[in-house]
Parts: structure tokens; sequence; C-alpha cells
């Protein structure tokens, strides 16, 4: 449990510190590569989280 409480602070920081890194260089470009990397990268957060609790389920029931 401690972990994804860890996992999700971790990636909510990412996510502000990418905010605030767009906001003051305000490039477009940038704007983009940083939605479409945080979109991937929190893609497989919730992959990761979910394939997590799926597997020990799967030991739990054994």
């Amino acid at each position: 449990m401690l972990d994804k409480l860890l996992a999700t602070i971790s990636m909510l920081s990412l996510v502000v510190f990418m905010g605030v890194v767009t906001v003051f260089v305000n490039e477009p470009d940038l704007w983009i590569i940083v939605i479409v990397v945080l979109i991937m990268g929190i893609y497989d957060f919730f992959r990761e989280i979910r394939s997590e609790s799926q597997k020990k389920r799967e030991t739990s029931d054994v």
C-alpha cells in the first residue's frame, strides 16, 4: 500500500514540475512534447499499478 502512495506522490510531483517548467518557458513545442510524454508516463503508471494489484489477487487466491 505504501508503494502505491509513494508512486502516486511521485507521479503528481512530476506533473506539477513539468507544468511549472512549461508555464515559465511558454513554448508551444515544449507543451506538445511534455503533454505526450506525461500521457505515456501516466498510462504506464496506471498499467503497472493495475498489474501489481492483479498479481497480488492471484497469489492470494492460490
